[in-house]
């Protein structure tokens, strides 16, 4: 619902920004300062140094004689994200804190619900909105000067580290950029490295609430998690069960295909480690029986099967277990539910609850006979049970190598796209890496993994998905934020 109490004056706005600006605390030690230089007429901007170009660049105003600039680019390198309104040609800025619709032609921008005067009318440009610089000053909350070189408008903004409170080591997270070569362009990666050893330390991968096929969006996750850094890490093929889209949330197999996997992951003394192998899960009966698991959370094996299918919340379907089958709920390895000749849905689970479904009259026979099962989760030789991973692929440094080798992968046609991507990495000391890059690079020709392994940091780095998903959050402030919905994510919680 608006609030359309009034529409503030420019001066009444000014005085509740430069109130806010006089009452906030001092920035502690720990700050990141975001400088953005725009030169009117010149569609290349200065962004923390870095040269970055525009769609639309700045220009004056005739009848006003004041400077508009693109405030949907300007927003975005502040952390807001940045969506186009249906139907229209206004944008809607949105931040943790903020949500701005500015509309072309109108002096009214709605802030948080309430209307608030502009000074100079918007303008409407290749799907940009252009907006008096110091406009965008009161908008956004920055700080805005005139350079001494002509033409040029500075915004900056000081955001303090947040104070967490509870038992977390928040100087074990930290944030860089590098700047590498990648073929013929200059390109800068963000790199979070996370000190696995820090006191409440814990990366967890955190799935859509809505199941198999759903997603949210980045601020979402932001609101709930309330996280000290978050990443995407949306698998490819999310419905196409070919190798690249396993994850598995401590413990609990959520999804693969039980092909080729090659990963990294955390283990249950929060140590990361690389893998690659056949991905499977066996199960064994507290009988004594063992059993291999087909399907998790896909559509069930078929009645011949010897095998079982795996089910957890995540999935957003339903069963109809026959008079013959059977489907058992576990809960910390105890069988609490037994269930046949009826219909079954997933999502009814609780927290930390499975469900085993057999078909097979015999595999059925002996689920039903057990009163408890124990589940281990393996990629290749190894006994990955406990731990957390989220493969995706390909392998971009291997042993602190590049690594160009895509004929393992199904989807190898996704290399040869152009766009932006993240990456997971790891060393040798406990140390996890969140990397990501605005630029559009390709895959396939090893440039990518020629500039990460050239950086000297990593002994391995796996590919996550990339392009429109490609978020990264860092202590209360995006670095980059995506424009598409999300199935699971990468973070680190503040508490």
């Amino acid at each position: 619902m608006v609030h359309k109490l009034r529409v503030l004056s420019r001066k009444a706005l000014c005085g509740v920004v430069t109130l806010i600006l006089l009452c906030a605390p001092v920035p502690a030690a720990h700050a990141r300062s975001t400088m953005v230089v725009l030169t009117t007429g010149s569609a290349r901007a200065v962004v923390d140094g870095r040269t970055v170009t525009m769609l639309v660049p700045p220009m004056i105003d005739q009848a006003s004689q004041q400077t508009l600039v693109p405030i949907g680019f300007v927003a975005r390198q502040f952390g807001f994200g940045v969506s186009a309104v249906p139907q229209s040609l206004a944008i809607t800025l949105s931040s943790v804190e903020h949500t701005i619709r500015v509309s072309p032609g109108s002096l009214e921008v709605l802030l948080d619900g309430y209307v608030v005067g502009l000074s100079v009318t918007p303008r409407g440009l290749i799907g940009e909105v252009l907006v008096a610089a110091a406009d965008v000053q009161l908008l956004l909350s920055v700080q805005y000067s005139r350079s001494s070189v002509d033409r040029e408008s500075v915004f900056t903004k000081v955001t303090p580290d947040p104070v967490v409170v509870g038992p977390v080591d928040f100087g074990a997270v930290t944030f860089e950029t590098r700047r590498e070569q990648v073929f013929m362009q200059t390109v800068d990666f963000n790199i979070i490295r996370i000190d696995m050893t820090g006191k409440g330390i814990h990366v967890l991968s955190c799935q859509s609430m809505g199941g198999l096929g759903t997603a949210r969006f980045p601020s979402t996750y932001v609101s709930s998690l309330k996280p000290l850094v978050l990443m995407n890490a949306t698998p490819f093929n999310m419905t196409s069960y070919i190798m690249s889209g396993s994850v598995q949330d401590q413990g609990t197999p959520v999804y693969y295909s039980g092909t080729y996997v090659s990963t990294i992951g955390i283990d249950t003394d929060n140590t990361p480690f690389y893998v690659e192998g056949t991905a499977h899960v066996v199960v064994r009966l507290d009988t004594g029986k063992e059993f291999s698991v087909a399907r998790i959370n896909q559509p069930p094996a078929a009645p011949s099967s010897q095998s079982l299918s795996l089910y957890s919340n995540y999935f957003r379907g339903g069963l109809s277990v026959g008079a013959t089958e059977v489907l058992a709920v576990l809960q910390q390895g105890k069988v609490v539910r037994l269930m046949s000749g009826k219909y079954f849905t997933p999502r009814t689970l609780a927290a930390g609850q499975i469900a085993l479904y057999a078909r097979n009259p015999a595999v059925a026979a002996a689920l039903r006979m057990s009163p408890g099962a124990d589940l281990r989760s393996y990629v290749g030789t190894r006994d990955c049970t406990g731990s957390t991973f989220v493969q995706c692929g390909p392998v971009v440094v291997l042993g602190g190598k590049p690594y160009v080798d895509y004929r393992k992968y199904k989807d190898i046609s996704r290399t040869a796209k152009l766009g932006s991507r993240a990456f997971i990495g790891m060393d040798d000391q406990k140390h996890l890496y969140f990397i990501v890059t605005p630029a559009k690079v390709r895959l396939q020709f090893g440039d990518v993994s020629l500039a990460l392994s050239r950086l000297g940091l990593f002994t391995n780095v796996v590919t996550l998905d990339g392009g429109s998903s490609t978020t990264l959050y860092y202590k209360g402030q995006y670095i980059i934020k995506g424009t598409r919905a999300l199935t699971n994510v990468l973070c680190v919680p503040s508490m």
